[in-house]
């Protein structure tokens, strides 16, 4: 594998404060070589101000940060459009709106470095439930849905729609997504689950919004069990693309 870096992909809409933040706090708390790009995927119809501080952050930090706007719709489109890009070792989600506490990020990478090949994921419910800002009935509709899931993949995770989590670029690659909205969340996680990769989890707290809008919904939401439901009765190769079925991921579950 080459050397250890990392592609950071921030998504974007309709966030300022919250974005600057969150960029700002990555080139801070992270070793210099470890961060590849920083890049900062915006939507076609992002707010000027999210547009102003992406561009300011391109100057601040121009050996580090990037700016683009996606060209597939919705939120998967935006970060497949970034993960894409990227030629770093690893890969690794942020949202843009201070979502996750960021405290988490120098943890998952420094875990990574010791398992380069599995996937190191936060979780909001590994102590017990760091949920800030929430509405009590959407954080019961989350419990219940990490039990359901647990038992579907068979597995002890404690948070399996929750995609911020680094993970080699290779297995990106290799896998056949689907997925181009909000479900693709789920999909970051379970599909590699599914193949047989290791997880392991960290907590972080996670915040209700407080800048910008949301574009999530409940139907949205709802769409994630067709998603769940779909990747867990795939045969796990049928996740690969074609090109990689018999490459160095097929068979993951068995080596395991």
């Amino acid at each position: 594998m080459s050397a250890f870096s990392v592609t950071f992909v921030v998504g974007a809409t309709s966030e300022a404060e919250a974005l600057r933040t969150t960029v700002d706090t990555i080139l801070s708390v992270c070793a210099p070589q470890d961060i590849a790009r920083v890049l900062v995927v915006r939507s076609r119809n992002a707010a000027p101000e999210t547009v102003a501080v992406s561009e300011e952050m391109e100057r601040r930090y121009p050996d580090k940060v990037k700016g683009m706007v996606q060209t597939r719709p919705h939120i998967g489109g935006a970060i497949r459009d970034g993960f894409d890009t990227a030629v770093s070792s690893h890969i690794l989600l942020l949202p843009g709106d201070l979502a996750i506490d960021l405290a988490a990020v120098p943890v998952l990478i420094e875990m990574e470095k010791n398992r380069p090949d599995g996937i190191v994921k936060t979780s909001r419910w590994l102590n017990g439930g760091a949920f800030h800002g929430y509405a009590p009935l959407r954080k019961c509709l989350n419990a219940c849905a990490q039990m359901f899931l647990r038992v579907a993949y068979r597995t002890n995770l404690t948070d399996l729609t929750n995609p911020v989590q680094i993970m080699p670029t290779a297995l990106y690659r290799a896998i056949d997504w689907k997925e181009l909205d909000f479900p693709f969340l789920a999909e970051m996680v379970l599909c590699p689950l599914r193949l047989g990769a290791s997880f392991y989890e960290v907590p972080a707290a996670c915040f209700a919004r407080t800048e910008g809008r949301s574009n999530n919904s409940v139907m949205q939401t709802a769409l994630y069990l067709k998603t769940a439901l779909r990747i867990r009765f795939t045969p796990p190769n049928r996740l690969l693309k074609p090109k990689e079925r018999t490459g160095q991921f097929a068979g993951l579950r068995k080596r395991k």
